[in-house]
């Protein structure tokens, strides 16, 4: 059985016509013809009936496409494999990542350069966005994701580059009184108690350590509850003990059965960003393929 008996197979399979197949490799009829009985014999059964100069499928045939595409699929990823070892392309990255960024599209970046990339192993932590940022400028990460912020600077040498704005959401219960605005304004959370999501700090911090952008300065004072688990705060919510701030990236895709509004917060003149930062006189020579992946 070879990978190209098999490409005829599925493409024959699909067109019910050997000489379709064989124009489609720029092979002749005949010589598709002749691959498919290989593989029957090979196989010991029949992939096709043949009648009147027509083709169908048997339904061993039917049962063997998705199994076909399966063999390809992994011989292909096995020599990919194989050229990677060959081409230097194993080793390791280190990767940092803000929590709840698993939310995102994060995850499938680092999906798709796995796939792409099999050899090469990639070491992830979550953690907040502070102890990122310390923990990446001691070396401990090639790369990280996480947020901008003006208390958070890195020296000159090292690229950031913004991946996307993103924005704030109020959560809250259905009979909340504010349930009927479509957007949420600074002032309208003047009697509300906050809970904030803590994914910049981690708790050991203090409150002032990063204060929230995205509220007005006396709009702290509502601050009741700070949490580093979203699952957590929604839950809160749900129960009655606040009104939670929640980046677009938590209620996206929420983790918690449980009926609560999420509307849009007016935070006036401030633009929060998700970014990422890399050294530049960084000597993994596997940085600039995942960098290509992102």
């Amino acid at each position: 059985m070879t990978i190209q008996q098999l490409e005829y197979f599925l493409s024959a399979a699909r067109t019910l016509n050997f000489t379709k197949t064989g124009e489609d490799f720029f092979i002749s009829q005949s010589a598709v013809t002749q691959q498919i009985r290989n593989l029957e014999q090979e196989l010991k059964v029949s992939l096709f009936y043949r009648q009147n100069k027509k083709l169908a499928l048997t339904p061993a045939g039917k049962i063997f496409i998705p199994e076909a595409e399966a063999i390809i699929s992994h011989t292909k990823s096995a020599f990919e494999r194989v050229r990677a070892a060959q081409a230097g392309k194993t080793g390791e990255l280190n990767i940092g990542y803000l929590k709840c960024m698993e939310m995102s599209r994060f995850p499938k970046s680092v999906q798709n350069f796995h796939h792409k990339y099999p050899g090469i192993r990639l070491n992830l932590k979550r953690d907040n966005a502070v102890s990122l940022h310390d923990d990446f400028l001691q070396g401990r990460y090639d790369i990280i994701f996480t947020v901008e912020h003006n208390m958070l600077p890195y020296p000159t040498d090292v690229r950031t580059r913004i991946l996307r704005p993103y924005q704030y959401f109020v959560a809250m219960p259905p009979e909340n009184p504010l349930n009927h605005k479509s957007i949420i304004r600074q002032e309208d959370l003047v009697n509300e108690k906050l809970i904030i999501h803590d994914f910049q700090r981690s708790l050991l911090g203090s409150a002032e350590m990063l204060p929230p952008r995205y509220l007005r300065p006396d709009l702290l004072k509502n601050v009741i509850i700070t949490d580093d688990d979203v699952e957590t705060i929604l839950i809160m919510v749900a129960s009655g003990a606040g009104t939670a701030i929640l980046p677009d990236f938590d209620v996206d895709r929420p983790q918690v059965n449980v009926n609560l509004l999420y509307t849009p917060l007016d935070t006036e003149d401030f633009t929060a960003y998700l970014q990422i930062c890399y050294g530049e006189n960084n000597p993994n020579p596997l940085l600039p393929l995942f960098l290509e992946e992102i």
